[in-house]
Protein backbone atom coordinates (compact mmCIF):
# COMPACT_ATOMS: atom_id res chain seq x y z
CA UNK A 1 0.00 0.00 0.00
CA UNK A 2 1.17 3.51 -0.68
CA UNK A 3 0.46 6.90 0.83
CA UNK A 4 -0.08 8.26 -2.68
CA UNK A 5 -3.69 8.33 -3.92
CA UNK A 6 -2.98 6.45 -7.15
CA UNK A 7 -6.61 6.66 -8.29
CA UNK A 8 -6.60 10.47 -8.14
CA UNK A 9 -3.12 10.56 -9.66
CA UNK A 10 -4.23 8.44 -12.61
CA UNK A 11 -7.31 10.58 -13.24
CA UNK A 12 -5.26 13.77 -13.04
CA UNK A 13 -2.46 12.61 -15.34
CA UNK A 14 -4.71 10.96 -17.93
CA UNK A 15 -7.17 13.85 -17.73
CA UNK A 16 -4.47 16.43 -18.30
CA UNK A 17 -3.58 14.82 -21.63
CA UNK A 18 -6.80 13.18 -22.85
CA UNK A 19 -9.35 15.35 -21.06
CA UNK A 20 -11.31 14.58 -17.89
CA UNK A 21 -14.23 12.87 -19.65
CA UNK A 22 -11.98 10.49 -21.59
CA UNK A 23 -9.92 9.80 -18.44
CA UNK A 24 -13.02 8.85 -16.44
CA UNK A 25 -14.32 6.69 -19.30
CA UNK A 26 -11.05 4.79 -19.67
CA UNK A 27 -10.62 4.33 -15.93
CA UNK A 28 -14.20 3.14 -15.39
CA UNK A 29 -13.86 0.64 -18.25
CA UNK A 30 -10.63 -0.68 -16.72
CA UNK A 31 -12.17 -0.93 -13.25
CA UNK A 32 -15.22 -2.77 -14.59
CA UNK A 33 -13.01 -5.33 -16.38
CA UNK A 34 -10.84 -5.71 -13.28
CA UNK A 35 -13.83 -5.94 -10.93
CA UNK A 36 -12.35 -3.18 -8.77
CA UNK A 37 -13.96 -0.08 -7.32
CA UNK A 38 -10.83 2.08 -7.52
CA UNK A 39 -7.10 2.00 -8.11
CA UNK A 40 -5.56 1.40 -4.68
CA UNK A 41 -1.97 0.29 -5.21
CA UNK A 42 0.94 0.92 -7.52
CA UNK A 43 0.26 -2.54 -8.98
CA UNK A 44 -3.21 -1.26 -9.92
CA UNK A 45 -1.64 1.84 -11.49
CA UNK A 46 0.79 -0.37 -13.42
CA UNK A 47 -2.06 -2.58 -14.67
CA UNK A 48 -4.09 0.45 -15.76
CA UNK A 49 -1.05 1.75 -17.65
CA UNK A 50 -0.65 -1.60 -19.37
CA UNK A 51 -4.34 -1.62 -20.29
CA UNK A 52 -4.03 1.83 -21.86
CA UNK A 53 -1.18 0.48 -23.98
CA UNK A 54 -3.64 -1.78 -25.79
CA UNK A 55 -5.36 1.28 -27.28
CA UNK A 56 -2.20 2.39 -29.07
CA UNK A 57 -1.50 6.00 -30.00
CA UNK A 58 -1.59 8.66 -27.32
CA UNK A 59 -3.33 6.31 -24.87
CA UNK A 60 -0.32 4.00 -25.13
CA UNK A 61 2.03 6.89 -24.36
CA UNK A 62 -0.07 7.92 -21.35
CA UNK A 63 -0.10 4.31 -20.16
CA UNK A 64 3.70 4.22 -20.33
CA UNK A 65 3.78 7.42 -18.27
CA UNK A 66 1.59 5.79 -15.60
CA UNK A 67 3.81 2.72 -15.49
CA UNK A 68 6.88 4.91 -14.95
CA UNK A 69 5.00 6.84 -12.26
CA UNK A 70 4.19 3.58 -10.46
CA UNK A 71 7.89 2.67 -10.39
CA UNK A 72 8.82 6.15 -9.15
CA UNK A 73 6.31 5.91 -6.32
CA UNK A 74 7.61 2.50 -5.29
CA UNK A 75 11.19 3.79 -5.40
CA UNK A 76 10.34 6.83 -3.29
CA UNK A 77 8.42 4.77 -0.73
CA UNK A 78 10.27 1.57 0.06
CA UNK A 79 8.13 -1.17 1.56
CA UNK A 80 7.80 -1.10 5.34
CA UNK A 81 10.37 -3.07 7.24
CA UNK A 82 9.12 -6.14 9.08
CA UNK A 83 8.52 -5.43 12.72
CA UNK A 84 10.95 -6.91 15.17
CA UNK A 85 9.62 -9.07 18.00
CA UNK A 86 9.89 -7.43 21.40
CA UNK A 87 13.14 -8.07 23.21
CA UNK A 88 13.00 -10.20 26.29
CA UNK A 89 14.21 -8.55 29.49
CA UNK A 90 17.54 -9.79 30.81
Amino acid sequence: MTSVDVHALALEKVGRILGPHRARTLLQAFLARSEKLALATTDDLQAFGEALGAYGGIEQAVGALLMVQAVLIETAEPPPRPSMPPREPR
